[in-house]
């Protein structure tokens, strides 16, 4: 394996577990989550990168939104067409089949596993109601740790834009989730 081979390697192993996490949040499924990032990380691999190794995680993340946004594009004209034509064969999924991230295995308080629950039931509601552009500067900027700027470069605005975006989706999230946050 040449040095490029093995910097790539290391690399994309090194964004796995955070890059999963950021999709299946934006998709609200893990199976569609792992295909995107497969295919984020495919494409990564193929395209020419900087020699500079410290903008390869902004890059990524740019590819990963991208293929995000491609996918959500198509939920969203399939979910019309299932609509118009219900019997086109596709199915049309009402009910919210959302990854249930607060399962415990029942370690613990069972009262606290429930207000853990809870939380991660109405957060998750919370972020799910966020516009895509809030939701993904959410994502990036708390969870993903991404300074404004790299975030700006992934998503194709201004740092200005950023802070906004960032900025309303506190506030509403902080809105809707206000019983449950610490405010110290």
């Amino acid at each position: 394996m040449q040095r490029s081979d093995a910097d790539l390697t290391l690399f994309l192993q090194s964004v796995r577990s955070g890059a999963l996490a950021f999709t299946t949040v934006r998709v609200w499924d893990e199976e569609v989550a792992l295909d995107l990032l497969q295919e984020a990380m495919i494409g990564f691999a193929k395209a020419t990168r900087p020699d500079d190794e410290t903008i390869w995680k902004a890059l990524f993340y740019k590819i990963l939104s991208r293929r995000i946004a491609d996918w959500q594009r198509k939920q969203i004209w399939r979910n019309r067409i299932t609509r118009i034509i219900p019997f086109s064969g596709l199915q049309h999924d009402d009910e919210d089949e959302s990854v249930d991230f607060a399962a415990s295995g029942g370690d613990g308080d069972p009262e606290q596993n429930h207000s853990a629950a809870q939380l991660a039931k109405q957060f998750e509601i919370a972020l799910a109601g966020l516009p895509a552009r809030q939701q993904e500067a959410y994502l990036l900027r708390q969870w993903q740790a991404f300074s404004v700027g790299e975030t700006a470069v992934i998503m194709k605005c201004s740092e200005g834009s950023v802070k906004t975006h960032l900025s309303r989706a506190m506030k509403v999230l902080k809105e809707q989730l206000g019983e449950w946050i610490d405010e110290e």
